[in-house]
């Protein structure tokens, strides 16, 4: 077929008419106008409902000149505390699709963290054993902290050494970053094997926005660059010494943007330093974050990697690593760490994003996005350039005490299922599904060589003077409540539950019958529905109901304060009502969408005696 033949696939459609999309969005919209329709992020950036050059949108000069580069780099993190058990699924993934592997080295035992759910500490015949056999091309050891004594460790071994004295500090360690970074300077200079990290993973676990870890990477980036050259690397050699890190998650076009925007910063930064073309010397890794993991129906983590994933290769990360669905849980089994892997091979060789240069290109959404995010990052870098730089401010908790505030204002938005966490704070199941487990190991074994490294080091003797970074994951307060009532099925041999009694028609009692059994679940308590009855307070009588959840239709509204009054005096002592509700009604507790539901879980498990049973704390 001629070329000519070939028509663009826009040409098929009608050219958009945005007054008819903006007079269907005002009659969807009511009586709050188009503003209902836009929301904003913890950054206070606003999200239109639409983007389009005839709304006053035009696609800003946004897009860095580096990124994209094809095949990204497809790096799989280990931290597993046995060395044999490490190489062995360091073999299996670079033998399965996987470019790199990553192994997180670094003192975390002396924070008081287990190693499964923390990090190793190897000495030199555990680093032999985890290395033997391993192509060191492809292999990067991420150590944070005492970089120079793991390199003189391993003086014939041609891996990649990845330090962070700051974020070390950020994460708890009691080292002196000033003095860290130093010792990894003096080290670079004659081991081009090392590289610094201006890492966000710190920030993003600790509940921060997008611009706040921007700032926060940039910020020690900018540092981490002074240093290097002060140390008498050129700054084209310095920028490529550095490498910067980004979490990414389920919450897609930001954490595109976030990639986008942090390149794009960077490059401009190296361009105001005098390098005529940055592009190549700003090399980005992205891992799917932590914090939106969760343990009940851990499998649905997959689906948050993979949107997480999309968004890194889509933004133009070089390379990714994307967490197995099952870390949350335990140390990822070998079916987590396959799915890990495959997430991206199918990203690159099915759904070809390998093959597209910039696949965000053109989005004006997504042009104003980065723009946005850009621009409240770099007033957030100029204040923390204005407390001294990186550490400085880190050191008076500058960027911290603003990560604080949002992790508040995101754990509100947790509570009221504003912001809602499928298949734990919405959609929730009750049964159990958890994944297959892991290889067993000696955990005993490895638990006391580690620290007897961490005592021949000396770790914990100086103190950094940084505030840490806390590191949550936000189904944890989630993930309470059903430990607690799940402990409580194990003990009694049955779920709590509540009864649920709807009146009104069938028709349309299903949501919101289907709406209250979702929020009990939520708390791992399970509905008991009770059956259709002419007198609903002599059934409940019959039962010995004392705690009671009335979903009323519109139908029966004018029954309820009636029904009300009929169920206290069969006995009813905790009466709780959802739906149509009229004023006056006297129910002890009114549910509907908005409500605190940790609040309303803590009170219901007081009120049934689900008791924390010793594992019922353990996040």
């Amino acid at each position: 077929m001629e070329a000519s033949a070939f028509e663009p696939l826009a040409s098929i459609f009608a050219p958009a008419d945005v007054d008819a999309w903006r007079k269907a969005a005002l009659k969807a919209a009511g009586a709050g106008g188009l503003e209902r329709l836009i929301r904003r992020t913890l950054d206070g950036i606003a999200i239109e409902p639409l983007y389009a050059p005839p709304l006053g949108n035009t696609v800003p000069d946004v897009a860095p000149a580096g990124g994209w580069p094809g095949a990204w780099t497809i790096a799989q993190a280990h931290r597993h505390p046995d060395p044999a058990l490490a190489n062995r699924a360091i073999r299996d993934d670079l033998a399965n699709g996987a470019d790199a592997a990553l192994v997180r080295l670094d003192c975390a035992l002396a924070r008081g963290r287990s190693l499964p759910d923390g990090v190793l500490a190897y000495d030199r015949p555990a680093l032999v054993r985890l290395l033997e056999g391993l192509p060191e091309p492809a292999l990067f050891l991420e150590c944070r902290e005492r970089a120079r004594e793991l390199a003189a460790l391993l003086p014939e071994a041609g891996v990649c050494i990845l330090a962070d004295p700051l974020g070390a500090a950020l994460e708890g360690a009691a080292i002196e970053p000033e003095a860290e970074l130093r010792d990894t300077l003096a080290a670079m200079r004659r081991d081009p094997r090392l590289r610094l990290l201006a890492d966000g993973r710190p920030w993003h676990a600790a509940g921060a926005s997008e611009a706040q870890e921007l700032a926060g990477v940039l910020a020690t980036w900018l540092h981490y660059l002074r240093a290097l050259e002060g140390a008498g690397l050129a700054l084209e050699e310095a920028a490529a010494r550095l490498e910067l890190v980004f979490a990414v998650d389920d919450d897609l076009f930001p954490s595109l943007a976030k990639i986008r925007a942090g390149r794009l910063l960077a490059e401009r930064i190296l361009s105001a330093a005098g390098i005529a073309d940055p592009a190549g010397l700003v090399r980005i890794r992205a891992e799917t974050g932590e914090r939106m993991l969760a343990k009940p129906d851990p499998w649905v983590n997959i689906l948050r990697t993979t949107v997480a994933a999309f968004a890194a290769v889509a933004g133009g990360a070089d390379a990714l690593t994307v967490t197995p669905f099952d870390r949350p849980l335990q140390e990822p089994s070998p079916l987590g760490r396959r799915l890990a892997r495959n997430v991206q091979l199918v990203l690159r060789e099915e759904a070809g994003t390998g093959r597209v240069r910039d696949p965000a290109a053109g989005s004006w959404y997504v042009a104003h996005l980065t723009r946005a995010l850009a621009e409240a990052a770099f007033d957030r870098l100029r204040r923390i350039e204005e407390a001294g730089g990186a550490i400085a401010a880190a050191r008076a908790g500058v960027l911290q005490r603003e990560v604080a505030q949002t992790r508040a204002r995101r754990a509100r938005l947790l509570a009221t299922r504003a912001l809602e966490l499928t298949g734990v704070s919405a959609f929730p199941t009750l049964e159990e599904r958890a994944p297959p487990p892991p290889e067993p190991f000696d955990l005993a074994a490895s638990l006391a060589a580690a620290r007897a490294v961490l005592a021949d080091r000396g770790t914990g003797s100086r103190a950094s003077g940084i505030e840490p970074l806390p590191a949550i994951r936000l189904a944890e307060p989630f993930e309470r409540l059903r430990a607690r009532s799940d402990a409580a099925t194990r003990a009694t041999g049955a779920r709590p539950s509540l009864p649920v009694l709807g009146i009104g028609r069938a028709g349309e009692l299903h949501d919101l019958l289907t709406w209250v059994e979702n929020l009990l679940a939520v708390g791992g308590i399970a509905a008991e529905r009770l059956p259709a009855a002419e007198e609903p307070a002599d059934l409940v009588r019959a039962r010995g109901v004392r705690s009671l959840i009335v979903c009323a239709g519109e139908s029966a509204a004018a029954r309820v304060p009636g029904l009300v009054a009929a169920l206290r005096a069969a006995g009813v002592a905790r009466l709780r009502l959802a739906g149509a509700v009229p004023e006056g009604a006297e129910g002890d507790e009114r549910l509907a969408p908005g409500m605190d539901v940790l609040a309303f879980h803590e009170a219901l498990h007081r009120e049934l005696g689900i008791v924390d049973r010793g594992e019922g704390e353990r996040s």
